[in-house]
């Protein structure tokens, strides 16, 4: 019975340890538990924010602890020989000099690019500018010559028989642009088709010629004319009609023919003759004004010679000629 007492109180007081023990740890449970842990917290936020979405499967698998140690050490394997890799790189240590280095002239090569590129937009303006101008110059000349060249020509042609006169004009390759092509010149003689100017007769394009000539004229006046044998190719009638043009324009500018005509001499206002001195074995000038013998001034009537002394008082006389014709 004694035996019996000391085993159920051994029991007992077993019993009692084993309760205190447990109160104990969940009391310390209790007050130290993993969740509250600063630490334990931390991790646990750090490890929220890694994605294993790009984890092999086979790695998300719980494993024996022998399996961990051989994944372990095959992970570190790998990182080891990657660290021994990176030891043996030898990096350029003037890479980021070089490269500041091409920045800079790249940059400096950006800054000229936009230098010359706004450069290139003003002269292109200036150009563009100047070539305006240019044309719209031209096509002014050009419309005023044409249209002159129009009236000039028709009064130089027109005749008793042909009232109306002929026709000319002038017209581009390119009206857009004229400097990149050329101009043709068509003159029509009264009574006549159209035709090339090469096709036209030797006085036809003489009219033709001295028709441009004068319509330049009218655009920009020179002081005068110097023309020399315009009517070798000119019959009577043509030739009467340019004297009668110029005589005409007489006011406007002088000018000064060497003809062999005598319609020339009867119509000019002034004469000058070339001729052999053959006691001094040069050329001797000769001059008569014909304004004197002029019957409008009351004077005498014009004649077609003159002597030295009405040749020496024409050269004393003030007044200068407007139409002189010389004669060789």
């Amino acid at each position: 019975e004694a035996e019996g007492s000391q085993v159920s109180s051994s029991r007992s007081s077993r019993r009692d340890s084993t309760q205190s023990a447990t109160q104990d740890s969940t009391a310390s449970s209790q007050h130290f538990s993993q969740r509250e842990d600063s630490k334990v917290v931390k991790d646990r936020k750090e490890a929220g924010k890694v994605d294993f979405s790009t984890m092999d499967e086979d790695l998300k698998m719980r494993r024996s602890a022998s399996e961990e140690d051989k994944l372990r050490k095959k992970f570190e394997g790998k990182i080891s020989k990657f660290t021994q890799e990176i030891e043996g790189i030898a990096p350029n240590m003037k890479a980021s000099d070089a490269f500041n280095t091409m920045t800079e002239m790249v940059k400096e090569t950006v800054d000229d690019f936009n230098t010359a590129k706004e450069e290139g937009r003003k002269a292109n303006e200036v150009f563009n500018k100047v070539r305006k101008a240019r044309s719209h110059k031209f096509n002014t000349a050009f419309k005023q010559i044409d249209a002159a060249l129009k009236i000039i020509y028709t009064d130089m042609t027109k005749s008793s028989k042909h009232p109306l006169g002929g026709n000319a004009y002038l017209s581009l390759d390119d009206a857009d642009e004229p400097y990149r092509g050329g101009m043709k010149f068509n003159a029509m003689p009264p009574m006549k088709r159209f035709r090339d100017m090469e096709q036209l007769s030797g006085g036809e394009k003489t009219v033709a010629a001295l028709s441009l000539l004068f319509a330049i004229h009218s655009h920009r006046p020179a002081p005068f004319f110097i023309m020399d044998e315009v009517d070798a190719a000119l019959d009577n009638v043509n030739v009467l009609k340019v004297c009668n043009y110029i005589r005409q324009r007489s006011d406007d500018f002088q000018c000064i023919v060497i003809s062999l005509k005598d319609m020339f001499y009867e119509r000019s206002e002034s004469l000058i003759g070339i001729c052999r001195d053959v006691s001094s074995n040069s050329s001797r000038t000769l001059t008569l004004d014909l304004t004197k013998f002029d019957r409008k001034s009351g004077g005498q009537k014009r004649s077609r010679g003159g002597g030295e002394d009405a040749a020496a008082e024409a050269d004393n006389s003030p007044k200068m000629p407007r139409v002189i014709v010389g004669a060789e």
